[in-house]
């Protein structure tokens, strides 16, 4: 007997229990996890209560990482990349909207988290679990072919 694949992922904090900014630790761990989530989940299996939770969640998470990465130093390129984070954080679609706009909010709030995570990572110099630092992939990809 084969076994099911599951469609849906485990539910994050429900709604009344959506993180807060200053209730979210710093994960870099957990964010680029969350972000991953978030990207698999599809929309002919999620239902709308499902996306507006996820995106509380990412929302709570961009916050956090946005004060942190791009709030110091203040260059030109932070200063863009702030734009962006709050244009969109602002650009939440109502309750009324069709749910594809909500998922794609949710992608795009998924894919913002994913910059955000990367670019904390490269500041501070930490790599995820089980990742391989980008200055070995680049030289050792190259060096290790198969004389071919």
């Amino acid at each position: 007997m084969t076994h099911p694949t599951p469609t849906r992922l485990p539910d994050p904090a429900t709604q009344a229990d959506a993180p807060r900014t200053a209730d979210l630790p710093l994960d870099v761990e957990a964010a680029a996890q969350a972000a991953d989530d978030a990207l698999r989940l599809r929309l002919g299996t999620t239902t709308r209560r499902e996306i507006d939770t996820w995106t509380a969640e990412l929302r709570g998470r961009i916050s956090l990482f946005a004060e942190e990465v791009l709030d110091r130093p203040q260059t030109t390129a932070t200063r863009t990349a702030r734009r962006e984070v709050d244009q969109l954080l602002a650009s939440a679609p109502k309750d009324d909207v069709l749910v594809f706009s909500s998922y794609q909010h949710l992608c795009d709030l998924a894919r913002m988290l994913r910059r955000l995570v990367d670019e904390h990572r490269a500041r501070t110099g930490t790599a995820l679990v089980g990742s391989v630092p980008e200055h070995l992939t680049g030289s050792a990809a190259s060096g290790s072919g198969n004389g071919a």
